[in-house]
């Protein structure tokens, strides 16, 4: 499995784990595992799941502090927070991969999974960290 398609699995764990905020990352992985059918998941894959887990409340509040004002995380759609979160841990916490390149990889996870109008807004939030 290649970094993208980790990063796939991944968004569609932590969308799951969203649901359901008391499960662990290891409940979360053998869910994920059961529903997408995979024998097991990649390194990568689990990566992402445990980090985005374990540092859900920081990665929440600081994609909230860049929400227009009256505009709460819950407003947002669920698999965009998902997007949103894998991309931030990676840019904040990845060395597998460059910021900007984290970046590209949620537009692209936009383009497979969520509404069109969530791309610039995703596009938007992210911008703000990356150095420019």
């Amino acid at each position: 499995m290649n970094q993208h398609e980790s990063r796939k699995v991944a968004m569609q764990a932590v969308f799951l784990a969203n649901q359901d905020p008391e499960l662990t990352a290891a409940e979360v992985e053998v869910k994920t595992v059961e529903m997408l059918e995979l024998q097991q998941l990649s390194a990568y894959s689990k990566t992402l799941i445990e980090g985005v887990i374990a540092n859900r409340d920081q990665l929440q509040s600081d994609i909230s502090s860049y929400l227009k004002n009256g505009w709460k995380l819950e407003r947002v759609n669920a698999i965009t927070v998902a997007i949103l979160e894998i991309a931030l841990y990676e840019i904040k916490d990845s060395v597998e991969i460059e910021p900007k390149a984290a970046v590209n990889e949620a537009l692209n996870l936009c383009d497979e999974f969520a509404d069109p109008k969530a791309k610039p807004f995703v596009n938007g939030v992210l911008a703000n960290f990356v150095e420019k």
